[in-house]
Parts: C-alpha cells; sequence; structure tokens
C-alpha cells in the first residue's frame, strides 16, 4: 500500500498547534480490500466504536457487515441490511424521533455515502496505510476553533452542521471536496479529496 501524502509529517505539524488528547482517526472508504491490512475480527455494537480502536493505535480494514450493529450506521455507510435488520433501523429512527434525538425531517439531511464501500481502513492518520477520504479529530473547544479558522485560510471552507444527538448523527461521509464537514459530541472530521 502507498499512499501519496506523509501523514505522520501532517499529524506532526497539526499537533504542535492543535492539543487534542486524541490523535486524529484516518478514514478511507475503497472499492476492494487493501493489501497489507489486516481485517477486523469480531463484533462492535457501532460503527463509531471502530474509531475509538483505531484512536487507541490499530490499523484495520472492516467490511459491511462489521457494520450491520449499527442501524443508523449501515444507513451513513449506504449498506443494504437484511429484511430483520431494515425493522431495525425503523424501530431505532422511531425510538429517536421519540425522544426527540432527531426530527423526522432531518433524516435526509442525515450524510450518506453515493455508494456502498466493499472495504473502511481505519488507522492513526501518521499511520494511514492509504490516503484518507475523511479524518478524525476529537479537539477541544479552542482546537476546534483554530482548525475551523485553519480550513477557512486554506480556502477549503467550512460547513456548519450540527445534527441534534450524539456523535453518531455527525458521522461525515459526504466524500465530494477537502472541507471540515462536522462538529459535535466526538470531535471535527475533515474530509479530503
Amino acid at each position: 500500500m502507498s499512499t501519496s501524502t506523509n501523514w505522520r509529517e501532517l499529524e506532526q505539524r497539526i499537533s504542535k498547534v492543535i492539543k487534542t488528547g486524541v490523535r486524529p482517526v484516518a478514514v478511507a472508504f475503497l472499492d476492494a480490500a487493501p493489501e497489507g491490512v489486516k481485517k477486523f475480527e469480531g463484533t462492535q455494537p457501532s460503527g463509531c466504536s471502530f474509531w475509538r480502536i483505531a484512536a487507541e493505535g490499530r490499523t484495520f480494514y472492516t467490511i459491511p457487515e462489521n457494520h450491520f450493529n449499527c442501524a443508523v450506521g449501515a444507513y451513513t455507510h449506504n449498506l443494504a441490511l437484511s429484511p430483520e435488520r431494515e425493522k431495525e433501523t425503523e424501530k431505532t429512527l422511531k425510538m429517536m424521533f421519540d425522544l426527540g434525538y432527531v426530527k423526522p425531517e432531518e433524516v435526509l439531511q442525515i450524510p450518506r455515502l453515493a455508494k456502498a464501500p466493499k472495504a473502511i481502513v481505519y488507522s492513526l492518520l501518521a499511520e494511514a496505510p492509504v490516503d484518507p477520504d475523511v479524518v478524525l479529530f476529537a479537539p477541544r473547544p479552542a482546537a476546534a476553533m483554530l482548525l475551523q479558522e485553519a480550513a477557512g485560510r486554506a480556502g477549503v471552507g467550512w460547513v456548519r452542521r450540527r445534527w441534534g444527538g450524539r456523535h453518531a448523527w455527525r458521522c461525515p461521509l459526504r466524500c465530494s471536496s477537502a472541507r471540515l464537514r462536522a462538529w459535535g459530541a466526538l470531535g471535527i472530521a475533515c474530509t479530503l479529496g
């Protein structure tokens, strides 16, 4: 696997200015399993759990089936679920509506990949084995402001999107331009490319 950018150097440069407490996580959505990257084994309760595992220093890739435990994650990744799992998505959304976590009209605003990936690579930014589509930051408020200002000065813009509820709704999966996409409870996501 090769990458066109020195992600280690970039992470070091960012870390000199932005103090986050958690290292940035790189995420890449691929059409095939990557060579030289270990496949994730086991299960997790949500797709967001993979971010935490990568932040702990593991580099791995998942396949669509690894994301079937999370109805919302399957939705954002545009993964087809079995009819039984589709019912879980409906139940999950109904519960979220009832709790006021999200409004029905907000569902269409939840970012969703245009097509389902065959593999998703997770790693620390410095150790990215492939060019990431998204880099996740978990900054403190002052660092979030610096990231926002840096994006503006770099001309890549800032998309002010904040969905109600917790981090699962901040999954920034539209990988069409380089910009900061979303921020909230878990952190900031910067899409690349």
